[in-house]
């Protein structure tokens, strides 16, 4: 379980002009996601003193195909479990870090940095880093003519 989430910086940079990057059609957005140094430490919790295990990330938003700018993330995030924490930074520094933690880690910094990211990249007039849910009411319309067949 993710016990706390700190954001400790954010760089973002455009290389070129609102106006050059409006012309490109295609720009390919790169994510990188990387989670490193975990640590064992004692943390005051909700729940009482903890010891947890404390991983670095960094989540970088390159805008690639052409080069027009990045934005990037670093912080750190604390993981609690009652496995041994010592043993899974042992784990962790062998290479072999468990890919259900890694992912409950990454979820959570995409989780709280999504909509920060979606933020910056409209003021660096850069495309939307995340995918934008699109709405489309007519489409809306017609599902609610259809039957249900419901029988209560």
């Amino acid at each position: 379980m993710i016990l706390n989430f700190q954001l400790i910086s954010v760089e973002s940079k455009t290389y070129s002009s609102i106006e050059d990057i409006r012309k490109y059609k295609n720009i390919n957005i790169n994510y990188d996601v990387n989670l490193r140094n975990p640590l064992v430490v004692v943390e005051q919790t909700p729940f009482g003193e903890k010891s947890v295990l404390r991983v670095e990330y960094t989540f970088a938003i390159n805008y690639l195909s052409p080069n027009i700018g990045h934005i990037r993330f670093e912080g750190v995030s604390d993981y609690y479990s009652e496995e041994n924490l010592a043993e899974l930074k042992e784990k962790w520094d062998a290479g072999k870090a468990p890919g259900d933690i890694q992912n409950e880690l990454a979820n959570s910094m995409v989780a709280n940095l999504a909509p920060l990211a979606l933020m910056l990249s409209k003021a660096l007039g850069l495309p939307p880093s995340m995918p934008v849910p699109v709405i489309n009411f007519q489409q809306a319309q017609k599902k609610k003519e259809e039957p249900t067949y419901y029988h209560g």
